[in-house]
């Protein structure tokens, strides 16, 4: 994969999947502990779609981070419902994105200095917003860096270059960055998550060259593998019960949605078809992505207690939205999605999903 090392900017990740395990025929499941929901919609507004190294949050307190188009540029915004509220740019830079916030008015993200967010020419540089002004981060000692997520304690991690052109995950703390290194042997990692207990997840390269799915302790990472078969993968999310979920290639090059969980990564299946990748996971384990359901498009799901389901059966099939991917949820239950509106040429939309009222999931095979 060239984008694993210096073309990282422009790929944090491929899209993914496997196929969901058939049960024998006629097996008829429903489950009883923890019901889904069906859900009403509510819409953010049209997005800009930037590629897959940055992707729209949900906070557990509601405040959504995303971007805007600002007249000639783009910038980071955050906020609930329409009270969204431009953060603006670091100095000499065109443009921002914003990537996660925690439940203490912290956003982070990055600057661009080219109003093109995937110009590999431009310089890019981590950014923490407080409440009332953008701090930069700084770098490892290389032009670039991105900040992806903040937890609760303000701890910031992330993806810099260093002064010899690789690329290494970080940790912003206290005011300084800490490089976390990579798996011996290997160039590049990048921190993807942090979770309350400064449990952070990512990826890094292996002596073999390839990327895999990482877990950093106490700053130190430990590898977690691929599905079996695979050659890559990548952890993009952790809850505070240090589960963790991403994509990883399996047998046939295929790439799988995981749920890495007890020292085990498991298959979460698909909705017929790859690619699958799973986003983000909550406190009740509850996971959120996209995967194919033809050759061509993709749908939202929900996965809980091994039944995966579209989500697009859990809203109103009135036709008004198509949920193509889920990006974040929280411990409530909302979550946050990627759709299109048949009467608006497909243009895509950032909408809202909030639980209305329990409906037992019944999966008929």
């Amino acid at each position: 994969m060239a984008c694993e090392k210096s073309g990282v900017w422009s790929c944090i990740g491929v899209l993914m999947v496997s196929s969901l395990s058939a049960p024998a025929t006629g097996a008829h499941r429903t489950a009883e502990a923890k019901p889904a929901f069906e859900y009403a919609v509510i819409d953010i507004g049209m997005i800009t779609l930037v590629g897959d190294e940055v992707a729209p949050h949900l906070s557990q307190s509601g405040v959504i981070t995303w971007w805007q188009t600002t007249g000639q540029a783009v910038h980071a915004f955050a906020g609930r419902g329409d009270s969204m509220r431009d953060l603006g740019k670091l100095p000499r830079f065109l443009s921002s994105l914003a990537s996660k916030a925690n439940d203490k008015a912290q956003v982070v993200g990055w600057s661009v200095s080219t109003a093109n967010l995937v110009d590999s020419s431009a310089t890019t540089h981590a950014f923490l917003f407080t409440g009332s002004q953008l701090v930069d981060l700084g770098t490892l000692g290389g032009r670039d860096s991105k900040a992806m997520d903040v937890n609760a304690s303000g701890e910031v991690v992330g993806l810099s270059s260093l002064a010899d052109n690789t690329t290494h995950a970080f940790l912003y703390r206290l005011g300084g960055m800490l490089d976390l290194g990579s798996l011996p042997g290997g160039d590049f990692s990048a921190a993807y998550a942090i979770n309350n207990k400064a449990l952070i997840v990512g990826a890094a390269e292996t002596p073999t060259h390839q990327v895999h799915a990482v877990v950093w302790k106490d700053h130190h990472i430990a590898d977690l593998g691929t599905l079996p078969g695979g050659l890559r993968s990548r952890a993009l999310a952790v809850n505070d019960k240090a589960d963790a979920v991403g994509y990883s290639e399996a047998d046939g090059a295929d790439t799988h949605a995981f749920l890495y969980a007890g020292g085990r990564m498991r298959d979460l299946g698909s909705l017929g078809y790859e690619p699958v990748r799973a986003n983000a996971i909550n406190n009740h384990r509850q996971v959120v992505g996209s995967s194919g359901v033809t050759r061509s498009a993709h749908h939202a799901f929900i996965w809980q207690d091994g039944i995966m389901r579209d989500l697009n059966t859990l809203i109103s099939p009135d036709g008004t939205w198509s949920l193509q991917s889920a990006y974040d949820l929280t411990d409530e239950g909302q979550i946050l999605c990627l759709a299109t509106h048949p009467r608006e040429s497909r243009i895509p939309h950032l909408v809202l999903l909030k639980p209305s009222r329990p409906a037992a999931i019944t999966l008929t095979h």
